[in-house]
């Protein structure tokens, strides 16, 4: 790939771009100026011709197939063609292509965006799941930007080497790490993206660059967090963590204990070991909230750490059950409860700095409401601190490096999406007093990139200025 992003991705060349950007946003220049117009037949021979993979156009009869993604709620989505690319040149050729005709573009990898970005209609897809490599060298893993996790972790487990992955293995490895990437291993080696060392993409100009802390720091800074904002991944090199043995323990609470369960997990869990991850989770049902507890910790200190945090809640798990997995099988294990293709499952989030009383009174309060309407729905608290905390705020793009807790709101089989999206936007506004924003990873429809990164907002708005300024790269968020 070449590298020509050096002197145009450096902090001085942005501040000095600091005031034709503005200049511009004053003349309402920043947002998109799309052609939607149909592409002639033999124009899209042109591209076809360029390719050594496959072009895929919506009246061919692997065009359904083809824009499918995990959830088929954006199975009516109509992209105006999809790239099955074979090589990195073939996204180049892709870009380009829709760069002259002015073409909406969107990158297409894990498909589990949950907004239906990497489907989105009116774009030209290029699905980057075929560049699958996965490769050791030294203390270096370079992966292809189609890979997903659970591939990535199968393929290094050989070599005694892992990635800090999210809890969801089947996400593209390369999606997950662009938008932060939280997960079991985060609080003790980093988020996913603290892992990556250099990555090839292909900017929406057309213009394939290299970009690592050296050669392209502003464009490396931003990978790191809103990577899907300045270009399509075709490849990613990252600094490995061992691969080691893990315990896992369930805990099982009354639901009328889960305040106190949380009160306890905020007063533990971001200030434990770095080995310890905590989440707990509360459910609506028909008996109203269901509580418990996933900690992942080193082998032999589950129970110990089981104890601490029942004595830090002063109550008593209802169930316990505890195991010791080698570290694919963990992976394999803690995947159990994710969604699986063809199941639509929403989600929001909000990120705090501190998980008060206040806040975990009304997290039960909102679940438990939940439970009286009959409908489906859950939160996710998870933890902050150790390694993740490291970092300064504004080091990378993810910005949630000084918070306690990140909340993911979910409803699994919603009655309708827009139901499900109600109660997520009603949770976001009860919790608005106390959250600092939201988690790119966990987008929302209504998400903007000011929620999604908060002080770190001006800085990638003049990055994206120079990457794409006419917007033309689709990525699942507003702005």
């Amino acid at each position: 790939m070449a590298n020509n992003a050096g002197s145009r991705f450096s902090r001085r060349s942005l501040i000095r771009g600091a005031g034709g950007i503005a200049a511009a946003a004053a003349a309402g220049t920043l947002s998109a100026n799309i052609a939607t117009a149909a592409v002639d037949p033999g124009e899209w021979s042109k591209l076809r011709d360029q390719l050594r993979g496959r072009l895929v156009l919506p009246d061919d009869r692997e065009y359904r197939a083809a824009k499918a993604l995990v959830d088929p709620r954006f199975n009516g989505n109509t992209p105006l063609a999809v790239v099955e690319v074979a090589q990195p040149q073939d996204v180049q050729a892709a870009v380009a292509f829709a760069r002259d005709r002015g073409l909406p573009i969107a990158a297409r990898a894990g498909g589990h965006s949950f907004v239906g970005a990497s489907a989105s209609t009116g774009a030209l897809v290029i699905d980057v799941r075929k560049l699958d490599h996965v490769s050791v060298e030294g203390d270096r893993v370079t992966v292809g930007a189609g890979v997903n996790s659970l591939t990535a972790l199968t393929e290094l487990a050989g070599s005694k080497l892992a990635l800090p992955v999210g809890t969801c293995s089947s996400v593209g490895l390369a999606g997950l790490t662009v938008g932060g990437g939280l997960g079991v291993d985060s609080r003790r080696y980093g988020m996913t993206c603290d892992r990556l060392v250099a990555a090839d993409l292909v900017l929406p100009n057309g213009d394939a660059v290299r970009a690592d802390a050296t050669s392209a720091p502003e464009l490396f800074w931003a990978l790191r967090g809103a990577g899907g904002s300045v270009g399509i991944l075709t490849s990613l090199t990252y600094h490995p963590i061992p691969a080691s043995a893990k315990d896992i323990v369930r805990l099982s609470f009354a639901g009328d204990q889960a305040a106190r369960v949380l009160n306890g997990w905020a007063q533990w869990a971001p200030f434990a070991d770095r080995g310890i991850y905590a989440r707990v989770d509360i459910r609506a049902s028909a008996d109203g909230p269901r509580c418990a507890v996933l900690l992942v910790c080193p082998p032999g200190t589950g129970p110990d750490a089981a104890d601490d945090l029942a004595d830090a809640a002063g109550t008593t798990p209802s169930a316990e059950e505890h195991r010791t997995f080698e570290h694919l099988d963990a992976v394999h294990d803690i995947n159990l409860d994710k969604p699986h293709p063809n199941e639509t499952r929403i989600a929001g989030s909000d990120v705090c700095a501190q998980l008060t009383p206040a806040v975990a009174d009304l997290i039960v309060d909102l679940i438990a409401a939940r439970s009286r309407s009959g409908q489906p729905g859950f939160i996710m608290v998870e933890p902050g601190g150790g390694a993740i905390s490291d970092l300064a705020p504004d080091a990378t793009a993810f910005p949630w490096r000084a918070h306690a807790a990140l909340l993911e709101w979910a409803v699994p089989a919603p009655s309708s999406p827009d139901e499900g999206y109600r109660w997520i936007t009603a949770a976001n506004r009860a919790l608005a007093p106390h959250s600092a924003g939201g988690y790119l990873n966990h987008v929302e429809p209504t998400d903007t990139i000011e929620r999604c990164f908060a002080h770190n907002f001006p800085r990638l708005q003049l990055t994206r200025q120079i990457t794409d300024p006419d917007r033309r790269l689709r990525w699942g968020i507003n702005g």
